[in-house]
């Protein structure tokens, strides 16, 4: 593949990061996101990271809790520094930032997401403006399916990626549903995609988001670099 793609434990095995990350070692999969989308998660992840191997890993993101539930914002984002001297991206959704005085401190590893239709905050270009003046150091995690279902015309995608072109650190890619969920992609949504494709660097790793059982991981991969293809390029043969 020409372009880095991976996958988020969360998207492969819900809750259970252990069997997400032996799915990606059994397919040879190098970019990991471990998720902690829900607060549940947060503790038990933290705590056996000394134990995980991820030798295999030639990228780690860490996917910061959705909603708080168990712990407060405060104590959330303390328990996340832990994380800082291992210098992932930790990708944090900017509707969760109440108190934007905890999240000071983490530097370029605050990576904040583009936000769906649903959320009040950061899903446009004025909108994610004002956090990164709040944050000037952080990085940007571009969630092209939440930037296709703000806008499916693509057009405020290229916006977003053209004004944030360098703080870009990662991709996250699937599907959106009217439902906001994370859904295998059809060919509708990769001919979106690849409007904004030479907008987004080779080197960015791109993480994929699609609920699928293990035996369409690789066909999802294929679709993601089909999706990503430059102009000019000849695709491929598109996965089924």
């Amino acid at each position: 593949m020409n372009r880095r793609i991976g996958y988020s434990t969360g998207a492969l095995a819900k809750a259970d990061f252990r069997r997400g990350l032996a799915i990606l070692r059994r397919h040879h999969v190098g970019l990991v996101e471990l998720s902690a989308l829900r607060d549940t998660e947060l503790v038990p992840l933290l705590d056996s990271l000394c134990d995980l191997d991820l030798g295999f890993a030639s990228y780690v993101s860490f996917h910061a809790p959705s909603r708080f539930e168990i712990h407060s914002e405060r104590q959330t984002a303390q328990l996340l520094r832990a994380l800082l001297p291992r210098r992932w991206p930790i990708i944090v959704h900017p509707d969760v930032m109440g108190d934007l005085a905890v999240w000071q401190g983490f530097g370029q590893w605050l990576c904040i997401e583009n936000m769906d239709k649903r959320k009040p905050c950061g899903r446009t270009v004025s909108e994610l403006e004002v956090l990164f003046r709040a944050f000037p150091d952080a990085t940007f995690c571009f969630d092209i399916g939440h930037a296709r279902q703000v806008d499916p015309t693509m057009g405020q995608a290229a916006l977003i990626l053209e004004r944030f072109a360098g703080r870009l650190r990662q991709i996250h890619m699937s599907e959106v549903n009217s439902r906001n969920g994370h859904d295998p992609m059809s060919l509708t949504a990769i001919n979106a995609f690849r409007k904004v494709a030479h907008l987004i660097p080779k080197t960015t790793p791109v993480i994929l988001e699609t609920v699928i059982p293990e035996k369409l991981l690789e066909v999802q991969m294929v679709l993601a670099e089909e999706a990503l293809i430059l102009p000019g390029v000849a695709p491929g043969r598109l996965a089924t």
